[in-house]
């Protein structure tokens, strides 16, 4: 069965993904925390352009998956999980959860530099949160959430059967986190004793830039809590809670090019201010 999964990868994710993605759109219709002000069908079709053409670009530059990587790697009996005598799911286990660490840092260095934010900050610039969000990331990025999370692998010599499943949870709490629906209160925060919820998340789409460098977790909700990043409610109430950045309201920046265009701050797009400006809640963003 092990094999099985590892030699059909992309159709098992891709599987997972059209039937997380199918289901949680449809609650959404149904069950929405907001109404939608842009055209779902528009925003859907900018995000899903973006994410198809940078996986198109992240085959070009890495011609193998992350899966696959593990299966060659693994040959080498390297990594600080390499112990044979240890027991099997002990290492798939634990492969899991350092994964996952991994990621939470790529994270937050990605909002640490300003050379990695201005490619971050294209998924950030989303005003308004549904399902879709979590294709919205620029080509760049995945470059280098793609990079660490190789270099990850061979540090820990993970195994392809805990990469695998990793990758399948990685994408099903992505979509999950940023799809646009309200638990209770009390049901929310049960949720987040494990992983990453809607609520817990949307605190990191913030205009609100202590809240913005919070909550960065992807699958689980610990490294947030352990490491003092983590934010319970978010200062506004969630009724009133303003998504995307202060200085990217203009519907301009949604469209497809511009997404695209922005890290490089193009003079035509007037994407850099000519000077530092106070924002309403009194702290500068990063330009």
């Amino acid at each position: 069965m092990e094999q099985w999964l590892i030699d059909n990868q992309v159709w098992c994710r891709l599987g997972c993904f059209i039937v997380a993605f199918s289901l949680l759109a449809c609650f959404e219709t149904f069950y929405a925390w907001r109404p939608w002000v842009t055209s779902r069908y528009l925003r859907i079709v900018r995000h899903l352009s973006l994410n198809i053409f940078s996986k198109i670009l992240l085959r070009a530059l890495f011609p193998f998956f992350a899966v696959s990587f593990a299966v060659n790697f693994q040959h080498k009996s390297m990594g600080v999980l390499h112990h044979p005598d240890w027991p099997y799911a002990v290492r798939i286990i634990l492969a899991f959860i350092l994964l996952d660490f991994i990621m939470y840092l790529q994270h937050r260095i990605l909002h640490k530099y300003q050379f990695l934010w201005r490619i971050h900050r294209i998924h950030h610039m989303d005003k308004e949160l549904d399902v879709s969000t979590s294709l919205r990331f620029h080509p760049l990025e995945e470059i280098y959430s793609m990079g660490v999370k190789i270099m990850g692998i061979a540090f820990l010599g993970a195994l392809p059967l805990s990469v695998l499943l990793y990758e399948i949870m990685y994408n099903l709490i992505v979509m999950f986190a940023h799809v646009n629906i309200q638990f209770k209160f009390k049901n929310d925060r049960f949720l987040r004793k494990l992983i990453i919820t809607p609520g817990m998340h949307r605190i990191h789409h913030s205009v609100y830039l202590p809240e913005t460098n919070s909550n960065y977790g992807f699958v689980l909700s610990w490294w947030d809590k352990l490491l003092g990043t983590y934010t319970l409610v978010c200062t506004s109430g969630e009724r009133n809670l303003a998504l995307g950045l202060e200085e990217y309201q203009d519907k301009k920046f949604q469209t497809f090019e511009n997404m695209l265009l922005l890290p490089f701050n193009f003079k035509q797009l007037r994407l850099k201010p000519k000077k530092k400006r106070k924002l309403k809640f009194g702290i500068e963003k990063n330009q």
